[in-house]
C-alpha cells in the first residue's frame, strides 16, 4: 500500500508537469474556459392580429465570442440590423395568434477585462469628431444642468488628471443608494434623490464624466448566472487614452468588467419595444458548461479528452460524468467509511448526484423522494400477489419510468422547469434505490430506514456539491492524471481503522470516562 500512496501521486504531477513543459504552454492555457449557453424567451399574444418585437443581441467583439446562434419563432420573420456598435433584432408577423413563443439560443466565451490607469493621465485638448456625441447632453443626461456642474465642482472632478476626476466620479456615484429598478431613473434625478438603480446611477456617472470633459458612454447588459433572469443591467464607460473603459458602480467594478458581463447594446436604449396590449413577457435562461481554449486544441491535439469526445460526437455532459464519477465516489468513501454516514448502496449516491446536475439539488431529491414513495406504494400493493423478485423488478422500473414521465408533466404545470428535467435520471438507478429502501422497510422497520434515506440523501448533496465545482471541473478536464490522485485517496481509506466520526459522538460518554489504573 505505501508504494502505491508514493507511486501514484507522483506520476500524476510527472504527467502533468510533461504535458505543460512538452507542449510549450502554460498551465492556464490548458485549462478550459467557461461558456455561457443563454436562451432569450418570449411569449406574447398576437389576438390575430399584426404584431413586432425588437430588441438587442450580442456581437462578437474583442472581449466577448458569440456562437450557435438559433432562431425559433415560427410564422415571425425575423430581421438584424447594425444601428451603430449594437445589433438591432426584430420579429414581426401578421395575424399571430395567442400564447405566441419566440426562442433565440446562443452560446458566449468571454474574457475579464481590467485597465490600470496610471495616475497622470492628462486630459486632452481636444477630442476626434467621432467623440463628440459622448460629450454632449441627451434628454437623460443632462450634462449642462448646473446642479451637475456643482456637483462636480463640489466632488473636486472638475481639475487634475483624467484618473482622477473619473476616481472621485466613481467613488460619489458608487456611494449613492441602491434601489430596484421601476422604470428610467434619468441622472439629475438620482442625483436628486441620492439614490437610483443601475440606469440611474450609469447616467449620472456619464453626466458627470461628460461635464469633466471626459466622453463617456452608457452600455447595457446581461449578467450571466446560471437559472432563470429578467433583470439586465447597465454599466458606463469613460474613453481614456484611447480606450474604452468599464465602469460598474452597482457591483463595485473600476475600470474593469467581469468574464460573466455580456454586452447586449450602447448607448441609452431600452432593451425591448414591442407592439401595445400584446401581453409580452420575456425572461434569460442560463446554463454554464466548459470548453477547451483554442490553445489548449492546438498544443494538446490527441492528448486532449475533450477534443477525444467532440471527434467521437459525444456530448459534454457525458465527458463531465464519466471524469468526476471517481471523485463522487471518493467523497461517498469519505462519508461511510470515515465519517460513518449510512448510506442505501455504495455508489449510488454519487450517481443520483450526477444526474442531479440537470435538475439542481433540491428539485432532484424532490423527485427522487416522489419516486421512492410511488415505488414503495407499488411494493406494498404487490406482496399480496406472491411474485418472483424478476418480474417484480421489472413492474417497479416501469413504475419508476411512469412516476418519472407523471413528475415531469405535472412540473410543467405548475411552472418548475428544474423538476421537468427529473425525467433524464437514470431510471434502473432510481428503481434500484426505491427497491434497498423498501427492503429496509420491511427487514429493520421504518425507523432505520428513513434514517438512511436522510443519510443517502445528505450525501448525495455533498457530491452534488463536489462534483459541481466548476474549479474542479476545469482541473480534471485539462489533466486527467489527476484520478491517480483520487485513486491514492481510495487506497489510504480503504485501510483506515480508526474510530469514525460518528462513532465519536455516540461513545463520547465513555471516552470522557477516566481511564482504569
Amino acid at each position: 500500500m505505501t508504494w502505491a500512496l508514493l507511486v501514484l501521486p507522483v506520476l500524476a504531477l510527472f504527467i502533468g508537469a510533461y504535458k505543460v513543459r512538452s507542449f510549450d504552454a502554460s498551465f492556464k492555457e490548458l485549462l478550459p474556459e467557461a461558456r455561457y449557453n443563454v436562451a432569450l424567451r418570449m411569449n406574447l399574444d398576437g389576438h390575430q392580429e399584426s404584431v413586432r418585437v425588437t430588441t438587442f443581441l450580442p456581437n462578437t467583439n474583442p472581449r466577448q465570442t458569440v456562437s450557435a446562434e438559433q432562431n425559433n419563432a415560427p410564422g415571425l420573420e425575423f430581421e438584424s440590423e447594425l444601428k451603430g456598435l449594437s445589433r438591432k433584432v426584430s420579429w414581426r408577423g401578421s395575424s399571430v395568434p395567442n400564447d405566441t413563443s419566440v426562442e433565440y439560443m446562443f452560446g458566449v466565451t468571454s474574457r475579464a477585462i481590467h485597465f490600470n490607469l496610471e495616475p497622470g493621465i492628462p486630459l486632452p485638448n481636444s477630442y476626434p469628431t467621432s467623440l463628440t456625441p459622448y460629450l454632449v447632453a441627451d434628454e437623460h443626461i443632462q450634462v449642462d444642468d448646473p446642479q451637475i456642474r456643482s456637483k462636480l465642482r463640489e466632488i473636486g472632478a472638475d481639475t487634475g488628471s483624467v484618473t482622477l476626476r473619473l476616481e472621485r466620479i466613481y467613488s460619489f456615484v458608487s456611494g449613492l443608494k441602491v434601489r430596484p429598478f421601476k422604470g428610467t431613473t434619468d441622472a439629475l434625478t438620482a442625483l436628486r434623490l441620492g439614490e437610483a438603480s443601475c440606469n440611474g446611477k450609469s447616467r449620472l456617472l456619464v453626466a458627470l464624466a461628460r461635464a469633466g470633459g471626459i466622453p463617456a458612454r452608457l452600455v447595457g447588459g446581461l449578467i450571466m448566472q446560471t437559472g432563470e433572469r429578467r433583470t439586465t443591467h447597465q454599466w458606463a464607460e469613460a474613453y481614456v487614452a484611447g480606450h474604452w473603459v468599464p465602469f460598474d458602480t452597482t457591483n463595485a467594478h473600476f475600470a474593469e468588467l467581469p468574464a460573466h458581463y455580456l454586452t447586449l447594446y450602447y448607448g441609452d436604449e431600452v432593451l425591448f419595444s414591442h407592439t401595445k396590449d400584446i401581453n409580452f413577457k420575456y425572461h434569460f435562461d442560463v446554463e454554464t458548461s466548459l470548453v477547451p481554449t483554442a490553445e489548449a486544441k492546438a498544443v494538446l491535439g490527441r492528448f486532449n479528452v475533450w477534443a477525444l469526445f467532440e471527434r467521437l460526437g459525444l456530448p459534454f455532459s457525458l465527458l463531465r460524468t464519466v471524469l468526476m464519477l471517481p471523485v463522487g465516489a471518493l467523497v461517498v468513501v469519505l462519508f461511510r467509511n470515515v465519517i460513518g454516514m449510512p448510506t442505501i448502496g455504495t455508489f449510488l449516491p454519487a450517481l443520483i448526484a450526477a444526474a442531479a446536475t440537470e435538475t439542481g439539488p433540491l428539485w432532484g431529491m424532490l423527485g427522487l423522494l416522489i419516486i421512492v414513495l410511488c415505488v414503495c406504494a407499488t411494493r406494498w400493493a404487490l406482496n399480496s400477489m406472491q411474485l418472483l423478485h424478476s418480474p417484480t423488478l421489472a413492474i417497479l422500473l416501469t413504475v419508476v419510468t411512469v412516476a418519472m414521465l407523471g413528475t415531469s408533466m405535472l412540473a410543467e404545470q405548475l411552472g418548475a422547469a428544474q423538476l421537468t428535467r427529473i425525467s433524464l435520471f437514470p431510471v434502473a438507478v432510481l428503481a434500484i434505490t426505491s427497491e434497498r429502501f423498501y427492503l429496509l422497510w420491511a427487514e429493520e422497520g421504518l425507523r432505520d430506514a428513513v434514517k438512511q434515506l436522510a443519510g443517502t440523501t445528505l450525501v448525495i448533496l455533498a457530491c452534488y456539491l463536489v462534483m459541481n465545482s466548476l474549479a474542479l471541473q476545469v482541473l480534471i478536464i485539462a489533466f486527467p492524471e489527476v484520478l491517480l490522485l483520487v485513486i491514492a485517496l481510495d487506497i489510504y481509506l480503504g485501510r483506515w481503522v480508526g474510530m469514525r466520526l460518528s462513532e465519536y459522538l455516540r461513545f463520547r460518554g465513555l471516552l470522557k470516562q477516566p481511564t482504569p489504573a
